[in-house]
């Protein structure tokens, strides 16, 4: 019997590559123009999800969404055949041509948020895509995200809301500011919703993308229980060091929360509400890093907690990190202390150097989602990983995908073709019918 987590990756698509259109994302700005590989990219993405599957944890996939968004360069006054729009925008706005070849989808941390069954009033699991309103090239998303989760969540048994109305002071950034704590997953636990911004944009080097307004406007649609529910402000000092998501400086499975001193405005007294409202059967690990420890520039630097923590079958815990945490003794040693005094037992260092070019960890690229058994069984059997499916990926990615791909190449007539076709083989192999724009015309 199946009851517990699922991780639903995004699976990268054929036009990854590396504009540097993120503000905030250091990674995203230092490697910007780069040469990309969309071939090795969703290789190591998929490797990643196969790696879930083999520690004994279902995993679902998400699809690419449609690249180039030719209605995105539309509504800005291009116009022609699809060879036309895009050698237009070329010449034009490079700016605009990038922004519709964005592959930003496949960080899945940010499609939506999620809540399960067992914190909500109504005894239904919920979940609402993310608006994305603060990067233009991610506004694009929240319609395809919107029609995906329709076609895989029944709604029998999910109730998927419509993104937030997009405004400055309803920006929505999904799951990866968001947190739970219990003492199993299928048990009630406590919902954190993290923030940068309140009323106003405060001054600051980078946008804070999530708003306080959407976080309390969501725990409320998800009908949270409020005693239950917390709302940290994330410290304006961690957004500066490039942590422009809480889940570069923050993570949490079941009982276990870690977090860095410098994640949160007023961490101590905050931490502190939390623990009183956390009735844990079982021992609860919150474990602070402090700056003296491992600096906020380290942390963000190595995308330490940009990671997974997951619960193994045995019990014990696993934490998928990316290998570019080896090259920090700070995090190495710190990583050796909490081996002796918690659950996590083992370390699994993948190595998925695509994404981390454009500012994305192995957290940023799952959306995770906790699930009971009637549930689990009202998923699309479609969109969970088995190794049929794999060697299905493993072979389109292979035979169809670049090997690398240059800025300049976003301006090549046949990039249009590649993309529709593999996105097309796609919506054939996950059995979902014409779903994208270029189907229906």
């Amino acid at each position: 019997m199946y009851q517990g987590e699922i991780n639903f990756d995004g699976l990268i698509g054929p036009t990854h590559n590396y504009s540097g259109l993120s503000e905030g994302n250091i990674a995203s700005f230092n490697n910007s123009k780069k040469t990309s590989s969309p071939l090795n990219a969703a290789l190591q993405g998929l490797e990643k999800m196969k790696l879930l599957i083999d520690l004994g944890i279902p995993q679902g996939i998400f699809l690419p969404h449609e690249r180039p968004n030719l209605n995105f360069l539309r509504s800005h006054g291009f116009l022609g055949s699809d060879t036309d729009i895009v050698a237009s925008a070329a010449k034009n706005s490079n700016l605009l041509l990038n922004q519709s070849y964005s592959a930003s989808s496949m960080w899945a941390a940010n499609a939506a948020t999620f809540s399960p069954s067992v914190d909500s009033q109504d005894s239904i699991a919920h979940i609402t895509p993310a608006n994305l309103f603060s990067m233009p090239h991610r506004r694009i998303e929240p319609e395809f995200t919107h029609k995906q989760l329709n076609i895989i969540f029944n709604r029998s048994h999910f109730k998927i809301h419509k993104p937030i109305n997009s405004s400055d002071l309803m920006g929505d950034e999904g799951a990866a500011n968001h947190l739970r704590i219990t003492n199993h997953h299928l048990d009630k636990g406590i919902q954190i919703f993290v923030y940068g911004r309140d009323s106003s944009q405060e001054s600051s080097n980078f946008v804070a993308r999530q708003s306080k307004a959407a976080s309390k406007y969501i725990a409320n649609s998800h009908k949270l229980d409020m005693e239950q529910t917390f709302f940290l402000k994330q410290n304006m000092k961690a957004i500066n060091s490039g942590s422009f998501h809480n889940d570069i400086v923050s993570l949490s499975t079941e009982n276990v929360f870690i977090f860095h001193e410098e994640a949160f405005n007023d961490s101590k007294n905050e931490i502190q509400k939390i623990r009183s409202a956390f009735k844990a059967k079982d021992e609860c690990f919150f474990i602070e890093i402090l700056k003296n420890d491992i600096p906020l520039d380290i942390l963000v630097n190595s995308y330490l907690l940009n990671s997974q923590l997951v619960r193994n079958p045995s019990g014990d815990m696993t934490f998928i990190m990316p290998i570019e945490v080896k090259n920090y003794p700070e995090c190495t040693e710190w990583l050796a202390r909490i081996k002796e005094n918690s659950p996590i037992k083992d370390f699994k260092y993948i190595d998925i150097k695509q994404s981390m070019m454009n500012g994305g960890g192995p957290a940023c690229l799952r959306f995770k989602i906790v699930v009971n058994e009637n549930e689990f069984n009202n998923i699309n059997p479609n969109f969970l990983l088995t190794p049929v499916l794999i060697k299905k990926l493993e072979s389109l990615i292979k035979n169809s995908y670049r090997d690398t791909l240059e800025i300049r190449d976003l301006a090549d007539p046949e990039l249009i073709n590649e993309s529709y076709t593999i996105l097309d083989n796609l919506t054939q192999i996950f059995k979902t019918g014409s779903i994208y724009n270029f189907q229906k015309e």
